[in-house]
């Protein structure tokens, strides 16, 4: 059988896009490609909700109080029009997984060993299989490309036997000061005895050496929370690139995903842009080009941002500090989600050093 489309990855991206696919009751034959054996709570989507998407059945938890710290500072915001929310990855699985129709094939365990293209047809080759389709949509994770800048975490969900956390509030972003990058914690609580602690950085990727983020991530929990006794829950660790990679430019094979940039560089969110990247490619399938869900303001910003932080990283707390305006925090929210109209915009940019970043324009 040859498949109109094969999409490749069976995470968040490869599913989003088989679910919007479903939506639209197209015939067309579809299979999907992974190679995991089985679905698992093995990550973690948080992001504001500031426009409706259609996974509120899946989330985790949502919260309207969130604060920010760096050095002896704490700024608290209280607002509800943008909850922030957090998808629990395994019941988003198992929705699309149990929404899929009888068009799409869904095949686990499946490693590609070798991918070729004959004529208007592309393999995938395993072992002992070889699967043929028109039209392909890679969403594996790229291979990290060390040196490079990411946004890099490890995280532990934990539990305790006495109320640690305040439930209603999280930390967005704790900033502890490090002369090799910008690092903060960042916690999630789930309940007033379970959360998700991060230890993230935004730095020089030169590798991924978990012993030291396990150590840091137990020294906070200790030392900076008072917590000395929890249980393990999950744990999850991850890259998320602050630059953009070269996608595979060929017809017929589309890249989605953070494989295919859709993410925004200065904050490592992805979930918004994959549903509304998934919205268009759904509804232009006959297409074989699909508009970016990020616009090209946002790409420009995002690149200065980032050319700041790389040549600036001792002053970027005190930076993403001041963005963050109890006075304008929906400004602050839809410009951080991309959806900041000029006025929204300017209210942020003139939070910024402005000489800082003019200098880093012209440079």
């Amino acid at each position: 059988m040859i498949y109109d489309i094969a999409i490749i990855g069976a995470g968040c991206a490869g599913l989003s896009l088989a679910y919007q696919i479903s939506k639209t009751n197209q015939n067309k034959k579809i299979i999907i490609l992974d190679s995991k054996s089985k679905f698992q709570n093995d990550r973690t989507w948080s992001f504001w909700k500031t426009n409706d998407h259609d996974f509120e059945d899946c989330l985790e938890k949502q919260w309207s109080n969130f604060e920010v710290k760096n050095k002896e500072q704490i700024k608290i915001f209280n607002q509800t029009k943008y909850p922030y929310q957090t998808i629990n990855s395994l019941k988003f699985y198992e929705k699309i997984k149990n929404n899929l129709n009888e068009k799409f094939n869904l095949k686990l365990g499946f490693r590609i060993q070798d991918i070729q293209k004959t004529s208007e047809i592309f393999q995938f080759k395993n072992s002992n299989e070889v699967i043929e389709s028109k039209l392909v949509f890679d969403s594996r994770v790229p291979e990290i490309k060390m040196g490079n800048l990411y946004q890099h975490f490890y995280g532990l969900t934990i539990e305790t036997n006495q109320n640690a956390f305040d439930e209603n509030k999280l930390t967005l972003m704790d900033f502890k000061q490090k002369e090799q990058g910008v690092h903060f914690f960042y916690i999630l609580p789930f309940k007033s005895n379970r959360a998700l602690i991060e230890t993230t950085w935004l730095s020089k990727l030169n590798e991924l050496n978990k012993e030291k983020y396990v150590d840091e991530l137990h020294q906070y929990i200790k030392n900076d929370l008072g917590i000395n006794q929890f249980n393990i829950i999950h744990e999850e660790i991850g890259a998320i690139p602050m630059f953009r990679r070269s996608s595979k430019n060929e017809t017929g094979y589309v890249d989605i995903g953070i494989r295919g940039n859709i993410n925004r560089m200065s904050t490592g969110y992805a979930f918004p842009y994959i549903q509304a990247h998934s919205k268009i490619i759904a509804n232009a399938l006959d297409q074989l080009s699909f508009k970016r869900p990020i616009s090209a303001k946002y790409e420009f910003l995002d690149q200065l941002f980032v050319k700041v932080l790389k040549n600036h990283t001792d002053q970027m707390p005190d930076i993403f500090f001041k963005l963050f305006d109890q006075n304008n925090q929906e400004s602050v929210i839809r410009f951080l989600s991309s959806e900041g109209i000029w006025l929204d915009d300017m209210k942020i940019v003139s939070k910024m050093p402005k000489l800082l970043f003019l200098k880093n324009l012209f440079n």
